[in-house]
């Protein structure tokens, strides 16, 4: 069924999208991730007029290809590199966001089932742990 019906049907193993990660970032790898940074800062999205929904990890891409679009006006074709490069970074946080979502989805119900059979180690990986 859909995440929806589950979010109603089971809400304590089922993953919310609206709220951040209950795990922590680290846990259940052998080695430490690396750590998302935003390079675009604020105040050079709110002088490009970047719409909110892109204000994502991969603006400071846009903002190359905007002034790469704007410097070759009207030879949009020269922007080729950039345009893939923004793209290729919007894919792979796409796939980043889909690999945590399927990470807390297998946690939640070990998680949930280490508390129903009383194990001492049920809240290892929370955040308020």
């Amino acid at each position: 069924m859909g995440h929806t019906w589950s979010e109603y049907v089971a809400p304590e193993t089922t993953p919310l999208r609206d709220k951040p990660s209950q795990f922590e970032p680290h846990f259940g790898f052998s080695t430490e991730r690396r750590e998302k940074k935003m390079i675009a800062s604020l105040a050079e999205m709110e002088s490009a007029k970047v719409p909110l929904d892109a204000r994502d990890f991969c603006a400071h891409m846009l903002l190359n290809l905007r002034g790469c679009i704007r410097d070759n006006f009207p030879f949009n074709h020269h922007c080729h590199h950039e345009r893939e490069e923004y793209y290729e970074c919007q894919y792979h946080d796409y796939l980043d966001r889909m690999k945590d979502y399927e990470r807390e989805k297998r946690l939640l119900p070990r998680r949930h089932q280490l508390r129903q059979g009383g194990a001492p180690n049920a809240e290892e990986g929370t955040i308020s742990a």
